[in-house]
């Protein structure tokens, strides 16, 4: 997490959305300068990057700072699914030990 400078990644994004600074500055309630500001920094208020999430439409967190190094899909291209099942079935099912024990209902 070291190499990331969230700014960079902002601004790209802002870019990438064709959004204008003014626009982007009214959407996250603060004036231009501050968003000249939030492109240089390399942290940032979490508080301040979920409005800035939602300005962008895009989830920092979880593509930023919550990635798993073994996973290169961008959350927009993945899909969770939940499924319910009986758990007398679960023994049945031909998933790794180490998943069931996540999964294994109490």
């Amino acid at each position: 997490m070291n190499n990331i400078h969230i700014g960079s990644i902002i601004k790209q994004k802002l870019a990438e959305n064709s959004m204008t600074i003014k626009d982007f500055s009214e959407k996250i309630n603060c004036d231009r300068t501050t968003v000249y500001d939030i492109f240089k920094r390399k942290s940032i208020d979490v508080e301040q990057l979920m409005r800035i999430s939602q300005a962008l439409k895009y989830n920092f967190l979880e593509e930023v700072y919550l990635k798993r190094t073994t996973i290169n899909v961008p959350a927009s291209q993945r899909i969770i699914i939940g499924v319910e099942i009986d758990k007398s079935v679960l023994p049945k099912l031909d998933l790794p030990d180490a998943f069931i024990l996540l999964i294994k209902p109490e």
